[in-house]
């Protein structure tokens, strides 16, 4: 071999060399980086978020269960373990917030919400909610506005109930009516034609919760603006209706009047051909009186539709160690992956907008309540809750007891009570 040829292998055989190593290296870079970023991932400190729930029937520990189980398959670092709070649930759970004992993230009424948020025991959520681009635009507003306070939100709600109207369409039938009122006075009416052989037309309690609707639907408020309007005349105007269906027209009374417990005793024993309740009563139903055919429609309205919003939130614990990965679990369970399992157990409304058609088309003969949303008031009177609600019950109750004739002063007895 000349000297030529033989540099010019030499050189050729150096190049090749030198192209090898680089790729060799650039390979085993990317191996190293990648197994940097596995070690990594694997050997991240596993984080324990404690849930905080009360004692709810096995069908909601359910759903609890199966979005845990769906949540650890996207986050398996981050154990969650759930601690069912049993007997006074407020009360135990602000005496673990007081002894730093509370859970991370935790069940949260609506009733109670103003008292916790308006405290420095929860952490707001804003910061995260913008941070993880979590869409709060697709929670119904009267459930958010629930768990906001001074321009901050605290809670994302969970899931939700309305009130609807129930009605036993064979006693319909039976009395020729043919579609469920649309108004108080076909309320009134079709209840009149009810009322007989020891029925009642309609099962009504001496409940805020029920006859609240009935105040918005007249125009009224219970608490606008931070204060206490218990007195309001469109508020009198309306427990005058509600009341009157009792004492006034004969075609109504309340379940202690007809040996039961709640609406719902009176409806499954057909003591009442029409009650007032949520979506709570389509389980409790299908155990107590299995057989029998009711039908749902959305409640009469007066000078307005209205219906009351029932809901509960999942809030952060402002003493987590933990927020981040609590925040992950609370945009998991509110989110529309969790939210399926609300849709697909039935037991309640999920929170989301964009999942309530779904939650139609699957249970189609429970529109009234979706349909009810939009239009829905939450059930909260900011501070004053547990007060408004003991004075409210008592007006009505006296007005039923005939204790006192008018309603409008037994409201402003009750305002008088709260003390504002």
């Amino acid at each position: 071999m000349s000297k030529k040829l033989l540099s010019i292998f030499v050189l050729t055989i150096f190049l090749l060399a030198t192209v090898l190593a680089g790729c060799s290296s650039s390979k085993n870079n990317t191996s190293s980086a990648n197994e940097t970023n596995t070690q990594k991932h694997q050997t991240q400190k596993p984080v324990t978020i404690k849930l905080g729930m009360w004692s709810s029937s096995p069908a909601e520990k359910k759903i609890v269960d199966d979005q845990i189980a769906k949540f650890k398959e996207k986050y398996p670092n981050i154990d969650v373990q759930i601690e069912t709070i049993v007997g006074d649930y407020m009360q135990k759970l602000q005496a673990e917030l007081a002894s730093n004992t509370a859970p991370d993230i935790f069940y949260l009424d609506s009733m109670p919400a103003p008292q916790l948020m308006s405290s420095g025991v929860l952490e707001p959520l804003d910061d995260y909610i913008k941070k993880y681009n979590v869409d709060v635009n697709d929670f119904e507003p009267a459930l958010l506005s629930a768990f906001q306070w001074d321009g901050k939100t605290y809670g994302l709600p969970k899931d939700f109930n309305t009130l609807a109207l129930f009605y036993n369409k064979d006693m319909f039938k039976a009395a020729g009516i043919n579609e469920p009122p649309k108004t108080w006075e076909e309320l009134r009416d079709v209840a009149k034609k009810l009322t007989k052989d020891g029925v009642k037309g309609l099962v009504l309690s001496a409940d805020l919760a029920r006859f609240d609707a009935f105040i918005n639907q007249n125009g009224g408020s219970v608490y606008q603006d931070g204060k206490v309007t218990l007195n309001l005349p469109e508020n009198a105007q309306a427990l005058d209706f509600y009341v009157g269906l009792i004492t006034k027209d004969k075609v109504a009374d309340t379940p202690q009047n007809m040996g039961e417990g709640w609406n719902g005793d009176a409806f499954a024993a057909k003591k009442a051909a029409m009650a007032i309740e949520g979506g709570w009563m389509i389980p409790f139903l299908k155990e107590k009186a299995p057989d029998l055919n009711y039908g749902i429609a959305e409640l009469p309205a007066g000078k307005q539709k209205s219906t009351m919003a029932f809901t509960v939130a999942y809030v952060m614990n402002k003493n987590s160690k933990h927020k981040d990965e609590a925040f992950k679990l609370i945009e998991f369970l509110t989110g529309k992956e969790g939210q399926q399992f609300v849709v697909d157990s039935g037991l309640a409304l999920p929170s989301r907008k964009s999942m309530q058609e779904g939650f139609k088309e699957k249970y189609p003969e429970r529109a009234a309540f979706v349909d009810g949303a939009s239009y829905a008031v939450p059930w909260q009177f900011g501070l004053y809750g547990t007060k408004v609600v003991d004075a409210a019950n008592k007006a009505c109750e006296a007005l039923i007891m005939k204790q006192i004739s008018s309603a409008q002063q037994a409201l402003d007895n009750a305002q008088k009570e709260v003390g504002q």
